[in-house]
């Protein structure tokens, strides 16, 4: 379906290291053909729980406080997909822009990027997929859920899981993952309880992470899909859990129903 589509997402998620949020999450998108799409989306948080320092750099005094309406990292995308005789594959080249705060952990405090690739072969109505990708801001790894903290500093990071088409139009997808630190790093965290405030680690395993994301996508009509999705971090014991709402301007072409 060539040309512009816009669509705006609104989720709320609880995460066991810092509570509620919830956030708004805007995307203008444009297709140019069967095989290249570009879009630009930014996350804003409406709701969520930081810890802000009111001391000073040297002698840290961190308070709770509750930000609303303000902006996580922007996304700047372009996709190249195609299907090949054995596998569909999908190429996710993100260029991260440092529109949210690095102090609460919902930036990384400069221009980042990302680079996936998506293999995926459909048996029936399941389909295995392998995600491989290097990258050095981790908000910029899947937007299913938002973590509570950003680290930063090159990383390799894979995917390997199935989803499995249901009646309705429905989509059941497991997934497990890692994120590989290929030097040192830094996180920014938004509380602390999951991962220190700041963090420069003289080591790669201070930034790593790893666990499984399972997701529930439930069309309600072209233009309206409803999710629900949990994560479990193995990695920093961290288990997250939400639902979302996404409604798009152009619903997309009729699938068949199963």
């Amino acid at each position: 379906m060539k040309g512009l589509n816009i669509s705006i997402g609104t989720s709320s998620q609880h995460d066991s290291s810092n509570g509620w949020s919830s956030l708004i999450t805007p995307d203008v998108a444009w297709r140019f053909n069967s095989h290249f799409s570009a879009d630009a989306t930014v996350p804003i948080y409406t709701y969520i729980n930081v810890q802000q320092n009111k001391g000073t750099k040297a002698r840290p005094v961190y308070v709770f406080a509750n930000e609303k309406f303000t902006p996580g990292d922007a996304a700047l995308n372009s996709h190249y997909e195609t299907s090949f005789n054995l596998l569909d594959y999908n190429l996710t080249a993100t260029l991260g822009l440092p529109s949210g705060s690095q102090d609460d952990g919902l930036g990384a405090g400069q221009v980042t990027y990302n680079f996936n690739n998506h293999f995926e072969r459909a048996f029936g109505i399941i389909s295995p997929d392998v995600e491989i990708g290097l990258g050095d801001s981790s908000q910029l790894v899947g937007d299913r859920v938002r973590k509570s903290y950003t680290a930063v500093g090159t990383l390799a990071h894979f995917q390997a899981g199935a989803s499995i088409a249901l009646t309705h139009n429905m989509n059941f997808e497991a997934e497990a993952y890692e994120e590989l630190p290929l030097d040192a790093g830094t996180v920014y965290s938004t509380t602390g309880r999951g991962k220190k405030k700041v963090t420069t680690s003289a080591h790669t395993g201070g930034t790593e992470d790893n666990g499984f994301l399972n997701t529930l996508d439930i069309p309600l009509n072209g233009h309206v899909v409803v999710s629900g999705f949990y994560n479990r971090s193995l990695r920093s014991k961290i288990d997250t859990a939400g639902f979302s709402l996404t409604f798009l301007l152009r619903s997309p072409p009729a699938d068949v129903v199963r």
